[in-house]
């Protein structure tokens, strides 16, 4: 009797050993799935931000702030970081990485498709058939206005790029160009901004284009400037270039935040500029954009011929950049142009600056 009980007792020790590790082998596959989904999850959220219902009821500065620190700031530096990526290795006109780029750029355009949102391409004749026997293309997007959809202000940024030998000064056509500063930090901007825009119904119109062929004669921007002439009269376009580096080591004044904010010298542009860093520095007063005017006899090194080809068909406009007489990126237009050089906070700042001020334009929030 006893040593049947002891063989009842042994067989159910060992039982209970087996379900025991059958439970633990059970737990640790469950947790190893909970712990592989959150990954997949956090993969996919990790670049995303939504707002509430009650967000979207702007009606004074603050709620505007929070509609721009909403956007995380490791999404705007991932969406530069991918621009970068897919126009490898240079985005000259007529390039594989050039082709890529519009293919990226279509898509995330094709992406931002909200109530009132559209996008097209605009395609045109290369003046200069020797760089490319392409067409150049603009990717204008727009999101109209809910309540005053003819009041309209434009944001441009173009996405090719330029190699030059920095001794000679001669074009380079095949190189690597990673165009981190010039200009992805631009393209980038509007990028991120237009996750902004799509996610809101707002009152009045914004433009957001992306030039092509600008580094060769600004072609692109004459070709959106002639067809702005068939009707669209914006309260004024800003130019966003080369927003990427600032340095105190480079600046020959030795000053960080020491962007600049150039116009033609006409009235009009004085008065947008003036409006536009009134908004921005009410909220990001670290940033400062002096204006620059043109007229003024400015030394135009560098100067992107952008914002001239709207001037020059009547509109009014600024171009944002860095300070293009005392702190010019050195690596501009070069092989060694990476994102790695930059001054993330202040590109991260700028964009903040940028969106607020047009956020609250659109608001009608300007006192």
């Amino acid at each position: 009797m006893n040593s049947i009980t002891t063989h009842f007792q042994r067989k159910k020790r060992k039982l209970m050993k087996i379900k025991k590790k059958q439970t633990k082998v059970t737990s640790s596959n469950w947790a190893s799935k909970l712990f592989f989904g959150a990954l997949i999850f956090s993969s996919v959220t990790a670049w995303s931000f939504e707002y509430q219902d009650f967000e979207k009821k702007v009606k004074n500065p603050y709620q505007v702030r929070s509609l721009v620190e909403k956007m995380p700031r490791k999404d705007i530096e991932e969406n530069l970081r991918s621009f970068l990526v897919a126009g490898r290795p240079s985005r000259l006109i007529g390039s594989a990485g050039h082709k890529k780029v519009q293919d990226y750029l279509e898509e995330k355009l094709k992406a931002a498709n909200s109530t009132n949102a559209t996008y097209k391409r605009q395609e045109f004749t290369l003046s200069d058939a020797s760089v490319s026997k392409e067409k150049g293309v603009n990717f204008i997007w727009e999101k109209k206005g809910t309540t005053k959809p003819e009041e309209v202000i434009i944001l441009m940024a173009n996405y090719d790029t330029l190699l030059k030998d920095p001794k000679t000064g001669k074009v380079i056509l095949k190189g690597e160009m990673p165009g981190a500063d010039n200009n992805g930090s631009g393209v980038s901007m509007l990028l991120s901004m237009m996750e902004i825009f799509n996610k809101l119904e707002i009152p009045k119109t914004v433009l957001l284009v992306f030039l092509d062929a600008e580094e060769f004669g600004a072609q692109g921007s004459k070709e959106f400037a002639k067809s702005l002439n068939e009707g669209v009269k914006p309260a004024g376009f800003i130019n966003l270039t080369m927003l990427g580096h600032d340095s105190r080591t480079t600046d020959t004044e030795k000053k960080l935040n020491n962007l600049k904010l150039y116009t033609s010298g006409t009235e009009g542009d004085s008065a947008f500029g003036k409006l536009i860093t009134k908004l921005g520095e009410r909220e990001y007063s670290s940033i400062s954009f002096k204006e620059e005017k043109i007229s003024d006899g400015t030394s135009t090194l560098g100067f992107p011929a952008t914002a001239e080809s709207l001037w020059g068909a009547g509109f009014v406009g600024i171009t944002l950049t860095q300070n293009r007489q005392t702190d010019l990126n050195p690596r501009y237009m070069t092989a060694n142009d990476f994102a790695e050089t930059l001054n993330i906070a202040t590109y991260t700042n700028v964009f903040k600056y940028v969106t607020y001020a047009v956020l609250s334009w659109n608001y009608d929030i300007v006192k």
